[in-house]
C-alpha cells in the first residue's frame, strides 16, 4: 500500500467511525529543521481545537510491519481525547500563572529553524537557539509538549527574559539531567531490547559519556543547566569536546583520548547524514569546553 492508499484508508476509517459533522482535512506541518510533515486535523462539531495527527509517521510504522487496523484504533483514541484539549484550551493555557510551572526549553539548530525562529521567542546560543514549550505531563494522551508562539508572549504579557528564567528553574525540576558512560548507557539499551548478553566485553571501558534529562527527550538542553558543563568536567576528568548526537543527548569525549577535533566532526556529519531522523539533527558542528575559561566553544574547522 503506497502512502496516498493508507491516507485514504486511515481518513476513510475515521469517517466512518467518528460522529457525523466532524471535519478531516490535511494541513502541511512544519517540524523541527524545517522539516515538513502532513498532518491530519480532526475537529469535532463545534469544537474549538483540534488533534493533528502526522500520518507520516503514522505510514512509517504501517511500514515497520505495524497493523492498519491498530494504527487506526490509535488515532481514534486520540481523537477521542480531545476532550481534554478543548479543556486544556480554555481553562489552562490563556493564563500565564496556571501554564508557568510547565515551562521548560529545548536546543534546536539556529539556520536550519530561522523560518520557525521568527515566529518564537528564542536565545542565541553558539550556532544553536533555545526554545520554549510548555511540558504537559501525564495527559490522557501522554506525555504532550506545546511550543510557545510570539503570540502566547503577548497574550501573557510577559518577555522572552522573564520566559528563559521560568524555564530555567523548571528544567531543573522537571527534567533533571543524567550524565552516564557511555557503557552503561549501552548496557541498558542492549537489555531493553532484549539483547542483554550481546554487550561487548570492555564497554564500561570507553571513554566517553552521554548527557540527557530523565525523559530522555529534548536532552540536549541539559547543557544549558547551571553549574552543569562544570560537573561534567569534572567526572571526565579534564577538557572534553562536545558531540551533538540529537535534540536529545550529547556526547563527551575527553580530549586525551582523540589526536584532534577532525575526526570526530566528520564522524557527527557522517552520523547526521545516515542515522538521525532530520527532525532531531542538532547540529553538524562539535564543541569544546576548557575548565580554564569555564566555556563551551564552537570548534572552529577549515
Amino acid at each position: 500500500m503506497n502512502y496516498q492508499e493508507f491516507k485514504s484508508s486511515v481518513t476513510g476509517f475515521l469517517r466512518e467511525a467518528l460522529p457525523d459533522g466532524t471535519e478531516l482535512s490535511m494541513v502541511p506541518m512544519e517540524k523541527n529543521n524545517g522539516v515538513r510533515m502532513e498532518g491530519l486535523s480532526v475537529r469535532r462539531e463545534g469544537g474549538r481545537v483540534a488533534p493533528m495527527i502526522y500520518l507520516d509517521s503514522c505510514y512509517l510504522d504501517y511500514l515497520a510491519g505495524g497493523s492498519l487496523k491498530d494504527i487506526c484504533r490509535q488515532i481514534l483514541e486520540c481523537c477521542e481525547d480531545s476532550g481534554f484539549m478543548e479543556r486544556f484550551d480554555v481553562d489552562f493555557f490563556a493564563d500565564y500563572r496556571k501554564i508557568r510551572p510547565t515551562v521548560v526549553y529545548k536546543l534546536i539548530n539556529y539556520e536550519k529553524n530561522r523560518e520557525l525562529l521568527e515566529k518564537v521567542p528564542h536565545l542565541p546560543f553558539l550556532d544553536l537557539a533555545i526554545v520554549f514549550y510548555c511540558l504537559l505531563a501525564d495527559t490522557p494522551v501522554g506525555n504532550a509538549t506545546v511550543l510557545i508562539h510570539n503570540s502566547h508572549l503577548d497574550m501573557w504579557h510577559i518577555t522572552c527574559s522573564e520566559l528563559y528564567r521560568d524555564a530555567r528553574d523548571n528544567a531543573l525540576r522537571l527534567l533533571p539531567a543524567e550524565l552516564k558512560p557511555m557503557g552503561e548507557v549501552l548496557r541498558e539499551l542492549a537489555w531493553d531490547s532484549g539483547n542483554g548478553e550481546a554487550r561487548e566485553e570492555g564497554d564500561d571501558e570507553l571513554p566517553m559519556y552521554v548527557l540527557t534529562n530523565s525523559r530522555k527527550s529534548l536532552g540536549a538542553a541539559s547543557i544549558l543547566y547551571s553549574g552543569m558543563l562544570g560537573a561534567c568536567e569534572s567526572k571526565v576528568g579534564e577538557a572534553y569536546y562536545l558531540l551533538p548526537s540529537s535534540i536529545h543527548e550529547v556526547i563527551l569525549v575527553p580530549v586525551s583520548v582523540v589526536p584532534g577535533a577532525g575526526d570526530l566532526l566528520e564522524m557527527v556529519r557522517d552520523i547526521n547524514a545516515t542515522q538521525v531522523r532530520s527532525t532531531e539533527v542538532l547540529s553538524d558542528n562539535i564543541y569544546f569546553y576548557s575548565p580554564e575559561s569555564g566555556q563551551l566553544s564552537l570548534v572552529e574547522h577549515s
